[in-house]
């Protein structure tokens, strides 16, 4: 087996955390207390967090080897739709919930959250994605 598919095997296999934290938190809204609920959404991001620092490594040894960028691309689709969906999830329980919120619509409060969240872990990203292209470069060591 190819190095390249033994690393997408795991990259995939990976994923399986994430959509199982996803179905406890999406299997408990609305029917569980509040703090069940928020129990499970917060298990949830941190599935993210942990599947991306097995996913990095990943990217940064292709990367490294193979000087391209598609283990990058899929960790930054990874996390665009994670957290986009922990946004969503989090708005949900504001609203099944009736929890206090600042925002007086039904949206805004999951979009910041996402984005916020998207935001942090895409720069911290790409901060590794440039620290490989910058150390793959025989320039620098002149």
């Amino acid at each position: 087996m190819q190095k390249k598919n033994v690393l997408w095997l795991v990259a995939i296999l990976t994923l399986i955390y994430p959509i199982h934290t996803l179905f406890n938190a999406t299997g408990v809204l609305g029917i569980a207390t509040v703090k069940g609920a928020e129990s499970q959404i917060l298990n949830y991001q941190v599935s993210i967090w942990i599947t991306w620092v097995i996913l990095i490594p990943i990217a940064i040894y292709y990367k490294w080897t193979k000087k391209k960028n598609i283990f990058f691309l899929f960790t930054y689709a990874f996390l665009i739709v994670g957290f986009g969906i922990f946004g969503y999830l989090t708005q949900n329980l504001v609203l099944a919930y009736d929890l206090p919120s600042r925002f007086s619509d039904t949206y805004t409060f999951g979009v910041l959250l996402a984005f916020q969240n998207i935001i942090t872990s895409a720069i911290l990203t790409l901060f590794l994605q440039a620290a490989v292209w910058w150390f793959t470069r025989r320039w620098h060591r002149r």
